[in-house]
């Protein structure tokens, strides 16, 4: 059931996931009239986001523009501290796992005697779990929704063909992976703290973007292509009636079209979903308690 989770998640996170608003401000902030923008058009601009690996969009996307700035002004609170030898040892020992010129070569070493143990195993326990998820739909009893039921139904024959079909453990796969990532986080140019510390808010999240999209492409090697989910990813207004919106989310993940209706929340002309919304009242809350 995991595992299906984690697939389905994948198409849901384009939908659910993105359920907030490209920005906001808090209601108290402003008086003046703002225009509401498409609640299906906000939500296609923020799959845009992701698929060009825009992390500072994709945050802006995900949150409000008051969240956006707590959690800049935590990271500009972060860079004001002075390093404690500590965490600059510490640091440096993690980066440079990933930016040292052998690093591929150390993270083998370490990872391929687990590949080797796990990989006879892996069959067996692939089994097992699309047994599991084969009984979870046969049982009405257990605790998925009608909804959830359903994508699990669509999703399964795709998921098992990719599970069945994919060497997870394969070392040269894995060492391409790694060769990835190790790219990019020596791209970054961030080898110790002193020099993340230069960095502005703005200027950190440009860096995250290129491991996020180094990532993306490691996933695809073992056929998971996040960039192609995306691309699928349709979203229709079905109705807006005062601040509250329900849209239509359709996404295809495994070969199967998952499709899922958004309750959004209207908040200063940008829409949110339930659990943002919850998100952002009970952040802002907080701080105003710990500025009081």
């Amino acid at each position: 059931m995991k595992m299906i989770l984690l697939a389905v998640t994948i198409g849901v996170a384009l939908s659910s996931g993105f359920a907030a608003p490209l920005q906001a401000r808090e209601a108290a902030a402003s008086v003046q009239t703002v225009a509401v923008v498409d609640p299906a058009e906000q939500l296609q601009a923020a799959v845009r986001h992701l698929r060009n690996n825009d992390v500072a969009g994709l945050l802006r996307a995900s949150m409000p523009a008051g969240q956006f700035q707590m959690m800049r002004g935590a990271y500009e609170m972060q860079r004001s501290k002075p390093i404690e030898e500590k965490d600059r040892a510490e640091f440096e020992e993690a980066i440079a796992k990933l930016t040292a010129n052998d690093a591929v070569d150390r993270l083998m070493a370490e990872f391929e005697p687990k590949l080797n143990e796990i990989a006879p195993q892996a069959e067996g326990g692939i089994l097992m779990a699309l047994g599991a998820m084969q009984m979870a739909l046969a049982q009405p009893d257990n605790t998925m929704t009608a909804e959830q039921r359903e994508m699990l139904r669509a999703v399964l024959p795709g998921l098992e063909r990719w599970l069945k079909g994919t060497d997870f453990f394969n070392p040269a796969t894995a060492r391409e992976a790694l060769t990835l990532v190790t790219r990019a986080a020596r791209d970054t140019g961030i080898q110790n703290l002193d020099q993340l510390k230069m960095l502005s808010f703005e200027e950190a999240l440009g860096s995250a973007s290129k491991m996020f999209a180094a990532s993306k492409r490691a996933v695809k090697l073992y056929g998971l292509d996040i960039d192609a989910i995306a691309a699928s990813a349709r979203f229709q207004t079905l109705k807006v009636e005062g601040n509250k919106a329900l849209v239509r989310a359709t996404v295809t993940v495994f070969d199967a079209p998952l499709s899922h209706e958004l309750e959004l929340t209207q908040i200063e002309g940008r829409w949110y979903g339930k659990d943002a919304v919850i998100r952002f009242e009970s952040e802002t809350k907080a701080e105003r308690e710990e500025k009081s």
